[in-house]
């Protein structure tokens, strides 16, 4: 079904579809479309796999599947704040097309699922196909919507357009198992955060500005969404600098310059004044100490 110089009816591929349905189980095809290799499955993956954002993405996609075929519209128009991915059919459906549209919006529910990590919020997306049913009770945490027959559409946040596509978001590790877990929602948040602040530590003036703008949110969101975690995101890039200091002085044999350089400071006096703020000693008592025990 993959070969560019045969063709089959669309009806056809919608029975094929319906047919491994009822052989298996009503929301099989949602699962094989989550564990899509994008790259290997996609029109002109080669070129897609160049795509620098989500929003280049979509673009190359849509241009090169238009090339393809005409029966079925998939477009990408961005209206204000929200973003819409759709497919519309170009004619009219003998055989109801309920798990194709499964399998393809899972392909990009579970991408927009990679690419927003930590950051997802399934609450943000509506999605509208002809058979909700199709999808497993827990699929990223998006309900989905009953539409027609004549296609599918996926909202979400439009600036989720410009988050930077890398390409283990494409391709599939070659031990990908599904599990069911993985078709829960989401990753926590304090978790992931956490990982993206180490990553930037040594960052001169990395703070809680320059964290919002790497989730996509702005400083009041950011901090709206520790709520349920009695943090700020401020204490956060303050715990996160603690634990690394901690570890470096009692593990890593840095000096205190070392450190102060890692976690971002230019000064290490400033580093230590910081240190002895979070734990109420100095950075060489602290190491001193922990030697002892």
């Amino acid at each position: 079904m993959l070969d560019p110089q045969n063709f089959l009816p669309h009806d056809t591929i919608y029975q094929v579809y319906l047919a491994v349905a009822e052989a298996t189980s009503p929301d099989f095809c949602a699962q094989v479309g989550q564990s899509v290799d994008l790259v290997q499955f996609l029109p002109l993956g080669d070129m897609l796999k160049e795509a620098l954002t989500l929003g280049d993405f979509f673009t190359r996609f849509t241009q090169a599947v238009a090339k393809e075929s005409n029966a079925v519209t998939q477009s990408l128009f961005v209206e204000g704040d929200h973003a819409y991915f759709s497919g519309k059919r170009n004619f009219r459906v003998s055989v109801f097309p309920g798990q194709i549209d499964a399998f393809l919006t899972s392909i990009w529910i579970s991408l927009l699922h990679r690419v927003l990590d930590f950051r997802w919020d399934p609450s943000l997306i509506i999605l509208r196909v002809s058979d909700p049913d199709a999808f497993p009770r827990q699929f990223h945490g998006v309900q989905a919507i009953k539409c027609g027959p004549q296609g599918f559409s996926i909202r979400f946040p439009s600036n989720w357009l410009s988050y930077r596509l890398l390409p283990e978001a494409l391709e599939n590790p070659p031990n990908l198992r599904i599990l069911d877990r993985d078709l829960a929602a989401p990753q926590d948040f304090l978790a992931g955060l956490e990982g993206l602040i180490r990553v930037h530590l040594a960052e001169p003036g990395f703070g809680v500005d320059e964290l919002a703008r790497l989730c996509g949110f702005h400083r009041e969101t950011l901090n709206n969404r520790l709520q349920p975690y009695g943090q700020t995101a401020s204490q956060v890039i303050a715990c996160v600098k603690q634990d690394t200091a901690e570890n470096l002085l009692v593990k890593g044999g840095k000096s205190v310059g070392e450190i102060a350089q890692r976690l971002g400071y230019g000064d290490p006096t400033a580093f230590s004044r910081a240190f002895r703020k979070w734990t109420g000693m100095s950075p060489a008592a602290f190491k001193r100490s922990n030697r002892e025990d």
